[in-house]
């Protein structure tokens, strides 16, 4: 967790309606155009928020870092525990470089027995109760293309250990910041106790979920029918 998720309004009026953490929150020019997606895999351009001269912006990175470390260039590192921050070289050194993850929700699998023996891995979409986006808490590099040399900023989602209502689903979900605390994470000094206060699993009742369609399994396939319920299909 997490490895697909959906973002479909991360635009500033969308964002400045439902956040009330920073008032400069802004844009600037190479964000162009609204990334929409039911269906975001890794290697994904994606919108996300960071500091830029000392204000909150809305850029563009790529999902997934690639590590020296990673002997198959063609593998990315998607999510990092929280709770190991501190004790990692690949993202101690990233501390300092700190995002936010606008999503409308994510996406995870049960594998259950199937048909003639086999076992299917049934998706559900997790979201707010209350409908408002998520605020996941992220880190970023820079990455250089190892086929163009091209630099481009990359990023891994946190991760935390489940609450409740998750854990029958996966072992880990996504840091989900709350919005009165989301500039924390992105201006604030990286300290232990920050780590250890935005790792502490949500509430049971943020979240709802639904079972979703088996094509979400395909990351070519993309659509508002992807968040639907299966019986809606």
């Amino acid at each position: 967790m997490c490895g697909r998720f959906v973002q479909i309004d991360s635009t500033i009026a969308r964002l400045k309606s439902i956040l009330d953490f920073h008032p400069s929150l802004d844009t600037y020019a190479p964000h162009r155009h609204q990334i929409e997606s039911y269906n975001i895999a890794p290697d994904s351009k994606v919108t996300v928020i960071r500091a830029r001269d000392g204000n909150l912006a809305l850029t563009e990175m790529l999902w997934g870092i690639k590590p020296q470390w990673f002997r198959d260039s063609s593998r990315s590192l998607i999510n990092a525990r929280a709770e190991t921050l501190l004790k990692k070289p690949t993202f101690r050194k990233l501390l300092k470089q700190k995002i936010i993850i606008p999503a409308e929700g994510f996406y995870e699998w049960q594998t259950q027995q199937g048909q003639q023996k086999r076992r299917a891995k049934i998706p559900y979409y997790f979201y707010r109760a209350d409908d408002n986006p998520l605020l996941l808490a992220g880190l970023y590099e820079k990455s250089a293309n190892p086929e163009t040399g091209e630099v481009v900023d990359t990023f891994v989602i946190l991760t935390t250990n489940p609450n409740e209502m998750m854990a029958p689903y996966h072992d880990r979900m996504p840091v989900i910041l709350e919005p009165s605390r989301a500039a924390n994470w992105i201006m604030a000094e990286t300290t232990e106790n920050l780590i250890n206060e935005i790792a502490v699993p949500p509430s049971n009742h943020l979240l709802a979920t639904r079972q979703v369609s088996t094509r979400v399994n395909f990351s070519g396939v993309d659509g508002p029918e992807l968040i639907a319920g299966i019986e809606n299909e």
